[in-house]
């Protein structure tokens, strides 16, 4: 099981040995595979080529030469874990189902051991925003490009990256009521072809801070 710390926050170290591998695959190939955009060398001295995607709302650029993923609309270096991320998605070779349900976190392989790690970092968080604030919560959804579903509670998917979707629930509270709020974060059934348990719970975790993070601009 990896440490506490390697889940919550991937080194930079981290991201230059998932660079290693991406270098060794053929580019258009990972961007057919993972539904984003491959740009061969335009320029004198361009050896690699970048690859271009989109999470959530943002687009990235992740530049092969110099082992960086870029955020496009701030023109800066993407975050670490979004870097890792999106590395770690662009760098996975296992099949590409078609099935599509929705699955919650322990439901994907080995993914059980790491529960109480997602409580805590991803569905709490986001009771813990919304929980009392069913508009905010909607407002913030659909600001990210959310689509809202006919399921339980206020849902809404999500695309999170081209072929990861994720689906978040809330059920309010009502405090007059003594009414405890309820929050869900789940992914397409196909997640489990480009992420491991470790990457989703990544995932779920990025999701949660986008979210929270909207929500306190309003």
């Amino acid at each position: 099981m990896a440490s506490r710390k390697a889940l919550i926050q991937p080194t930079e170290e981290d991201c230059k040995l998932i660079f290693q591998k991406l270098l060794k695959l053929e580019g258009e190939s990972v961007a057919k595979r993972c539904g984003a955009i491959f740009l061969a060398p335009s320029k004198p001295g361009k050896k690699r080529g970048r690859y271009v995607i989109n999470l959530l709302t943002k687009t990235y650029s992740v530049e092969l030469d110099s082992h960086e993923v870029i955020d496009l609309i701030a023109g800066k270096e993407a975050p670490t874990e979004i870097s890792f991320l999106i590395l770690r998605y662009l760098s996975s070779t296992g099949g590409v189902g078609r099935k599509e349900d929705w699955l919650s976190f322990e439901e994907f392989p080995k993914a059980r051991i790491y529960r109480s790690y997602f409580e805590r970092y991803v569905i709490k968080p986001l009771a813990r925003a919304f929980g009392y604030n069913p508009r905010k919560y909607e407002l913030v959804c659909r600001k990210l490009g959310g689509r809202k579903e006919k399921l339980g509670g206020l849902s809404y998917s999500f695309n999170f990256l081209p072929r990861i979707r994720v689906l978040t629930q809330l059920w309010a509270g009502r405090r007059e009521e003594y009414v405890m709020p309820k929050a869900n974060l789940m992914f397409n059934y196909s997640a489990r072809h480009f992420l491991s348990a470790e990457d989703l719970l990544l995932a779920g975790r990025i999701m949660a801070t986008v979210m929270s993070g909207e929500a306190r601009k309003l």
